[in-house]
């Protein structure tokens, strides 16, 4: 089951209407961790409960997605921070005491339970996808499942101080020339350099070597120069905002298909997300079909 849409708003609506449901942890636990605080701004705070409930009320790969990446923990705690700062604030000037707040939450609570049980009635069977299913709607969608172009590419990076004027540019550029002659007569080599000239710190320890980056990723000044490139070619020295480059092209690679292990999970939600719109669609049309709507014309004239 899809509880994300859920999730998102039943926290807005709670939030809004006092927090009523954040008393109803589905875990037990102690009252100094209950309310222990997890963000604030202002005299707000959101504490490890109420995050709590949010987390347990959220689809499983997406919990998962949260404690497994603390930076992306961190962002989701910030944003659910933001939307109760932001809730208070319109608490506080009586917003919610306004007959169209009042109605629009009324509609959206209908919203949640109506998605909830659309959803619940119909979910695929647990064992949906079976193997050839997945396989064959992996080889239509190929496209979909693309790696970009990648560059394997090493530089060596001098810095433009905001400092500089226009003659000390120039005698930066004029020192890339002369790394980029010792490479090309091979006095020296791309790593040698790089490790003792170059000014982007985590390259200039590999060496210079960037490791594989999708080309979309790249400077346009970057892809500019590699365009024609060969690989072990260097060329430089390239000018950006930041300052001077010296490239050069270890490999590259273009457009190839993701391994099917590796897409396989996201292609069995894809199917199963179908699947579920597919029997909700025809769950809808069954029970127009067997209910009927009807319209009352004689009050529906009284419409303004």
């Amino acid at each position: 089951m899809n509880y994300k849409f859920v999730a998102i708003i039943f926290f807005v609506i709670t939030l809004v209407v006092g927090n009523q449901a954040f008393s109803r942890s589905p875990e037990a636990k102690t009252p100094e961790t209950k309310s222990a605080v997890l963000a604030s701004m202002g005299a707000v705070s959101l504490t490890v409960s109420e995050f709590q409930n949010l987390m347990n009320y959220s689809d499983a790969e997406v919990k998962r997605q949260l404690l497994a990446n603390p930076d992306l923990m961190k962002q989701k705690i910030s944003e659910f921070m933001l939307m109760k700062f932001v809730a208070n604030k319109a608490r506080a000037e009586k917003a919610d005491q306004k007959a169209e707040i009042a109605f629009m939450m009324e509609r959206a609570k209908d919203g949640v339970l109506v998605e909830y049980y659309l959803n619940n009635a119909s979910k695929p069977p647990a064992d949906f996808p079976e193997e050839a299913l997945i396989q064959k709607a992996y080889q239509e969608n190929q496209s979909k499942f693309m790696n970009p172009p990648m560059v394997n590419v090493a530089q060596i990076f001098l810095k433009f101080d905001a400092t500089m004027d226009d003659a000390a540019k120039k005698e930066l550029v004029a020192k890339a020339e002369r790394y980029v002659t010792m490479l090309q007569k091979k006095e020296s080599d791309m790593a040698s350099l790089a490790k003792k000239y170059s000014q982007h710190q985590p390259s200039a320890s590999q060496g210079g070597d960037m490791g594989w980056l999708p080309k979309s990723q790249l400077l346009p000044e970057f892809n500019k120069a590699l365009e024609g490139m060969k690989a072990g070619e260097v060329k430089g020295p390239v000018n950006s905002a930041q300052g001077v480059h010296i490239i050069q092209l270890i490999a590259s690679k273009g457009e190839e298909p993701i391994p099917y292990d590796k897409v396989k999970k996201t292609v069995i939600q894809l199917l199963r997300n179908k699947k579920t719109q597919e029997n909700k669609d025809a769950y809808l049309m069954e029970l127009v079909k067997k209910q009927g709507v009807s319209v009352n014309e004689e009050s529906r004239i009284l419409l303004k």
